[in-house]
């Protein structure tokens, strides 16, 4: 089923993106466990995302999901403002608080959050306390959660971490990670989470808005790039949301994707557009000759 691939990110449900209703929010989560989805992922820089699963898990009778949360980055509301505390004691009252916001006793996978912003020389003791963490119970799994440094693929080389995270190298825009972390991964076992599908909404409702005012942080070529996308999607009479999802299905690797909706009726946009399948082969062709710079 294409819903066990999926996972639900909660940063938009939890107000990072702008103010959300926290009615909705909760009901967001729950349709999406009622849909199929079988694993959630939140952290404590998620504005207000695990108070909200908490309350969605109370309601909810059926199977649990895959629980996953990070440590390293601290609460938040806007999601270009970070705030980073790795120092033991922080990380160890932030894992506690979330599993009591949360209502749960071990995290499913426990992410080191933006494992770029650690200096190189604090990273053994900040690993050796997430291994703790793990031989304690708190997490049955360790993840990276975000795009990673060359320093940490030592760790990784060694077993240390079970799950990667990355987000913004894996989508119709950016297959970065084609050529270098997914086949790593793959090959070592590791399981690989592909998050920001829609490269934070440049492959969906936030095109239009960025051709008019292109936001700092995306680079000008990602937006080219972009419109040259949603050409494809028109001439094959295809949203270009739809088929940036159906596109990740259409690559020959097994990996997770995570969704990132702010409410129930994108939730089920998006799930409606990955129950469409894989696309056809040559349009993904044409997809990943436009993200490898081969442009008609």
């Amino acid at each position: 089923m294409v819903s066990e691939r999926l996972v639900l990110g909660t940063a938009g449900l939890g107000g990072v993106w702008g103010k959300v209703d926290p009615h909705q929010s909760v009901l967001t989560i729950l349709s999406a466990l009622e849909s199929g989805i079988i694993a959630i992922d939140t952290a404590p820089a998620y504005g207000d995302a695990e108070r909200y699963l908490g309350q969605a898990l109370q309601q909810w009778d059926g199977k649990i999901p895959v629980i996953s949360s990070k440590v390293g980055r601290l609460k938040s509301y806007a999601a270009d403002e970070a705030c980073y505390d790795y120092s033991d004691r922080t990380m160890a009252e932030s894992l506690e608080n979330s599993l009591r916001t949360i209502g749960i006793s071990s995290l499913d996978i426990l992410f080191l959050h933006d494992p770029h912003a650690i200096p190189e020389m604090d990273a053994k003791r900040i690993i050796n306390r997430l291994i703790a963490f793990r031989e304690q119970g708190l997490a049955k799994r360790l993840g990276v959660g975000g795009n990673w440094p060359s320093w940490l693929k030592a760790y990784l080389d060694a077993g240390v971490f079970d799950v990667v995270m990355e987000f913004n190298r894996l989508n119709a825009s950016n297959v970065t990670s084609l050529g270098d972390s997914l086949p790593y991964c793959l090959s070592r076992n590791i399981q690989y989470y592909a998050a920001s599908p829609l490269n934070m909404g440049l492959l969906g409702r936030c095109i239009g808005s960025f051709k008019q005012m292109r936001p700092e942080w995306l680079p000008e070529e990602a937006l080219k790039m972009a419109i040259e996308l949603e050409q494809i999607a028109e001439k094959h009479r295809l949203s270009l949301s739809a088929m940036a999802h159906r596109f990740l299905l259409s690559l020959p690797y097994d990996f997770n994707i995570v969704l990132g909706p702010s409410n129930t009726g994108e939730l089920v946009a998006s799930i409606e557009n990955f129950n469409q399948g894989k696309l056809p082969d040559a349009i993904r062709t044409e997809i990943l000759n436009c993200s490898n710079g081969k442009r008609s």
